[in-house]
């Protein structure tokens, strides 16, 4: 019953943490990096709910592309990424000292096709068509960004002021009101959290409860 619990929880946050769409010529164009590369990074932002209560997000991201996303110091997201393209995922609740590893192939079996991108780069590609419209570009706090409108068949349109530099949005908004609003950046001595689990604290393999016999 623990491991069932456990491979609900996942399932529900990665439904929350990732969307996929297969990376097209105008997705790159739009949200380009300096030299196609994910350069080590520490950032702040803030987001609301659903209900319009504020919420902090911190996100390390270092020179191999492993991410730590961790939220509200409750939740935290893991990617290590795997040079076969199976990338290991581990989610941790820090409230309860719970966490739980899954690899990509058997979230992909459950219908959850997670994306790398996506997490690298906190920007998550929609499901399904979407047209994009480039924008003007803007000065930060943390540089220039440039807006591109991301509009889908289904629901509002999403805009987006992107770093090329940092590989991240800066802003992001839906008509008035913003969805992501980033407060701190460090490019320098970037260290993700230890992935050592803190003694006391129990693990769960999602693997064993989705791959098949």
């Amino acid at each position: 019953m623990r491991r069932r619990a456990a491979l609900r929880w996942v399932l529900a946050l990665m439904a929350l943490s990732d969307a996929a769409l297969a990376a097209s010529a105008d997705w790159s164009a739009a949200f380009p990096t300096q030299s196609g590369s994910t350069p080590a990074l520490y950032l702040r932002a803030t987001y609301p709910d659903a209900g319009s209560q504020q919420h902090t997000l911190e996100f390390w991201r270092d020179g191999q592309g492993r991410v730590v996303r961790r939220t509200d110091d409750r939740v935290e997201l893991r990617l290590s990424p795997a040079a076969d393209g199976e990338d290991a995922y581990q989610l941790r609740d820090l409230t309860k000292h719970l966490a739980y590893d899954v690899h990509r192939i058997n979230l992909y079996r459950i219908g959850i096709f997670t994306d790398r991108w996506s997490t690298q780069h906190l920007l998550d590609q929609p499901h399904g068509a979407a047209t994009l419209e480039l924008g003007a570009a803007q000065t930060t706090a943390f540089g220039a960004c440039r807006w591109t409108q991301i509009v889908q068949a289904q629901g509002p349109a999403t805009e987006v002021c992107w770093s090329s530099l940092y590989g991240v949005p800066l802003l992001e908004r839906r008509g008035t009101q913003d969805i992501l609003r980033v407060t701190a950046v460090r490019t320098a001595d970037v260290m993700l959290p230890s992935a050592v689990l803190p003694e006391g604290w129990q693990a769960f393999d999602a693997d064993e409860d989705i791959a098949p016999d």
